[in-house]
């Protein structure tokens, strides 16, 4: 695996460019559509014109986001240590591939409400947001790669068990999974109406949860081979008991305060729709941040 992770190297990052040329076409295809779209204005000469790029455009990206996964996945397999790096890498390519989907059904949507008469406003900094995500994820994944290769040319053998590595890598990404939940339950809060934002409650919430069930199902596969009595050794079940205690005051303190802010005032009523997710972000926030942060304080 060693050798294949190498000779990957160059492929993707020659991909990555072209990747990155495709997403900046697609950005120009936006900005002439958008001013059309919001004046309700004829959107065919702009689509004729450059549909079939944009169609090879989204296509291309979305097999090189799976290519792109596989070369993560892989890393994630054959290194022992944990890293941050690789876990944002490993939560971005999960996120930026469902996005690409998103992409896609919102701008079927946004034409759908174009031709009913409809504003859609509110849905394009959802759009651009998500080329944002998109241009990060193809950058950190070029620094990735002459990362990797530096790693790869001083790896050595070491006596890191690697469910232990897994597990650090999980509160990684269980940070940025809420991290995530939580900015973009904040975000259409505050730009798309309350019947939009109840649409979208479940599968942004699930889109947002993905790369942690993903990752907790990988260090359960690795797990199962052992007796579940011998699944934590004392270290870590320390730092998860001091997690769970943080949780749960932290947390019930957290809802206490938000329950009365939506009592008192009526401008807060988009948290009835979105305390639930709400809630598990910041508890999934608080475990991972709290295990984490026990764990690197003991070994520092």
């Amino acid at each position: 695996m060693k050798k294949t992770i190498g000779a990957l190297g160059w492929p993707i990052f020659i991909l990555s460019i072209i990747s990155l040329g495709g997403l900046i076409y697609n950005l120009i295809f936006y900005e002439r559509l958008r001013p059309l779209i919001l004046g309700f204005k004829d959107l065919f000469p702009v689509i004729d014109s450059m549909q079939i790029p944009v169609a090879i455009s989204f296509i291309y990206i979305f097999l090189f986001h799976l290519i792109a996964a596989a070369y993560i996945f892989m890393q994630v397999i054959y290194f022992k240590r944990e890293d941050f790096l690789r876990s944002i890498m490993f939560f971005l390519v999960i996120m930026s591939t469902l996005m690409i989907l998103g992409d896609f059904v919102l701008l079927s949507d946004m034409g759908k409400e174009h031709a009913a008469g409809l504003d859609t406003s509110g849905e394009w900094p959802i759009l651009y947001l998500s080329q944002a995500l998109h241009f990060l994820f193809i950058v950190l994944l070029v620094i990735l790669v002459f990362y990797t290769r530096k790693r790869l040319h001083h790896d050595q053998d070491d006596i890191v068990l690697k469910d232990e590595a897994i597990f650090i890598d999980a509160q990684y990404i269980g940070i940025l999974c809420s991290l995530f939940g939580i900015g973009a339950f904040a975000i259409l809060s505050v730009f798309t109406p309350l019947w939009a934002l109840r649409k979208g409650v479940f599968p942004v919430s699930l889109i947002s949860i993905l790369p942690y069930i993903i990752i907790v199902v990988y260090w359960l596969v690795i797990k199962s081979r052992e007796r579940s009595g011998s699944w934590y050794d004392e270290k870590q079940f320390q730092d998860m008991t001091r997690g769970s205690l943080f949780t749960l005051v932290i947390s019930i303190i957290a809802m206490t305060i938000i329950y009365l802010v939506q009592y008192f005032s009526q401008a807060f009523e988009f948290i009835t729709i979105t305390w639930w997710p709400f809630y598990v972000f910041m508890v999934l926030l608080l475990f991972s941040g709290s295990i984490l942060y026990y764990s690197k304080r003991a070994s520092s």
